[in-house]
């Protein structure tokens, strides 16, 4: 998915893009590149079946709007998705005992805010975690 935003962000494909990082004119372009070259050599590993791990750690800055999203309940939901194997939004909401619609409605705001991503297998739909941690800074 970052990659993706990567290839949108700059309109060009990896090599390209580092060609233009090469380029003298372009040394503002040298974070993106540190991050989308981790990224790129992490997918050829996983596709080559080495292990490797890709972690990378991005600061936003929320408004107390979009903090205000962060309501219990979905927060709960950031802690169970992880603990044990999802298979659907139903299979969430019957281990936590809460109605479908409304766990759908909440993986929806948190997948908004960038925290899940709902990923379709067959009929399901699967929430997973886009993020590993989690850490709030008050200022």
């Amino acid at each position: 998915m970052r990659i993706r935003d990567l290839e949108s962000k700059h309109n060009c494909g990896f090599e390209e893009f580092q060609e233009r990082v090469n380029d003298e004119a372009h040394r503002g372009l040298l974070k993106d590149y540190v991050e989308w070259s981790y990224m790129v050599y992490a997918l050829e590993a996983y596709k080559e079946g080495e292990e490797f791990d890709c972690v990378m750690e991005e600061e936003r800055a929320f408004t107390a709007e979009l903090l205000s999203n962060l309501t219990p309940k979905r927060v709960q939901l950031l802690y169970e998705i992880p603990r044990f194997p999802v298979e659907s939004i139903n299979d969430l909401a019957q281990r936590l005992g809460r109605d479908v619609k409304n766990v759908y409605n909440d993986l929806r705001s948190l997948e908004q805010m960038g925290f899940v991503y709902l990923r379709k297998l067959g009929r399901n739909t699967v929430p997973q975690l886009s993020v590993e941690e989690l850490s709030f800074v008050f200022e």
